[in-house]
């Protein structure tokens, strides 16, 4: 495959350039390749970004919602210029916090579309599961409400001891969704990382605080999700007031929202919190949901149930949502390549990911910066059709996704 006229990120900086593709790796970059017998794409007036890597979703396959499956899910990826997700292990009733779990659901992901990796979950009790299993990555729930997955601050220690230290341990510090709640838990994540003295990532920082905190501790890095940057928790309580969450951890203030934009160069990678909730919702239900740059959003309430879903897709909305960002001019293409691409590449530990780079897997995002577009949650891919970015018009979208040299995705 010879991807020709592109404006790819190269070395971290963006030049016209073509790319060719020889079986599942990049086989050279230069102004200009001229090869007969190969495919050709046309990529003029289109930017190559390095295949998404998405280290933060929470999919299905085994039970809940039966209708998604790791199928549906990596279609979504595609769509959404990912070519590598990682599942998070708090999806019942398979938790990922045994050797077996682990083995099962690395066999279902042969199912998927696109590469599909798991987080192993650490538990109260499980160090000697998690030996035998060897897993590429652990994740820590300090989050008391999070059930089985919930561990203390002795049983976390001990996990970021004994696990190799050249391989990541993500931390959900968030101990329950008040700001303040947020700020204890990521203190005492820090505290114990020192003890520990070994990198750990904290997913899903919603405030400027969390972000300097974690950061004081010189082997973390952090990651935020879209909805700490596009939407606010005034916007979800003129839905419903009496619950304007919308996700764990909560929404935050649109003061909170400003100051992390301002903060974006601290923030190392981008993940979406990806989730795929059902509910009994009919569209006699839907309500009106503002987002932060006023147009409305439809976003899914059940009466029946009473509740929101804490989460919803983000895979299919997160890249253009930057794209349209930069379009604004409020962020860089740099700042997108290495927080969707390098960044995540760096924080996983993996080799020939991250980067269009000789000798690279050839994953590959080619985007339109000039597509208009409005989101319709109705046309996702995957099953969970919710979005509280519903209605809102872009400027940016994904045309073609390239994963291990082939065309997966293509924008008709």
């Amino acid at each position: 495959m010879l991807i020709k006229g592109a404006v790819a990120y190269v070395g971290g900086k963006f030049r016209k350039c073509d790319i060719l593709i020889e079986k599942d790796r990049i086989a050279k970059i230069a102004n200009r390749i001229d090869i007969d017998g190969e495919e050709v794409i046309m990529a003029d007036g289109l930017v190559a970004l390095p295949g998404l890597i998405e280290i933060h979703t929470h999919l299905w396959e085994q039970g809940r919602g039966p209708e998604e499956t790791f199928v549906d899910s990596s279609k979504a990826a595609l769509a959404g210029g990912y070519t590598l997700m990682y599942d998070m292990p708090n999806n019942a009733p398979n938790i990922t916090d045994t050797k077996k779990a682990y083995e099962a659901k690395k066999t279902l992901a042969k199912k998927a579309l696109c590469e599909l990796r798991f987080h192993f979950g650490a538990t109260e009790h499980n160090f000697e599961e998690v030996r035998k299993a060897n897993p590429e990555s652990i994740k820590i729930f300090l989050d008391k409400d999070l059930g089985p997955l919930a561990v203390s601050h002795k049983a976390a220690l001990k996990h970021m001891q004994m696990f190799p230290k050249e391989k990541p341990v993500l931390i959900h510090a968030q101990a329950g969704d008040t700001v303040e709640s947020s700020l204890e838990g990521i203190r005492k994540a820090v505290e114990l990382a020192r003890i520990a003295n070994r990198k750990i990532h904290f997913l899903h920082t919603s405030t400027v605080k969390e972000v300097e905190i974690a950061k004081s501790w010189e082997l973390a890095t952090v990651d935020t999700a879209p909805q700490y940057l596009f939407t606010s928790r005034e916007d979800a309580a003129i839905v419903k007031p009496e619950d304007d969450e919308l996700g764990h951890p909560a929404l935050r203030s649109r003061k909170e929202v400003i100051g992390m934009w301002k903060s974006l160069d601290k923030i190392d990678a981008l993940a979406t919190d990806h989730a795929v909730h059902y509910y009994d919702v009919e569209k006699k239900d839907a309500k009106r949901f503002p987002a932060i740059n006023t147009s409305l959003s439809l976003f899914l309430y059940s009466k029946t149930r009473n509740l929101w879903a804490h989460g919803f897709p983000g895979m299919e909305t997160a890249l253009a949502l930057f794209l349209d960002a930069y379009s604004k001019g409020r962020v860089s293409l740099e700042w997108i390549a290495q927080r969707f691409s390098e960044n995540p590449a760096k924080i996983m530990g993996l080799s020939g990911y991250g980067k269009i780079a000789e000798g690279y897997v050839a994953n590959v995002t080619l985007v339109n910066l000039k597509k208009a577009w409005k989101v319709n949650g109705s046309k996702f891919y995957t099953k969970c059709k919710c979005t509280p970015f519903e209605g809102m018009r872009l400027k940016g979208r994904v045309v073609k996704t390239i994963y291990k040299g082939k065309v997966a995705y293509h924008l008709e």
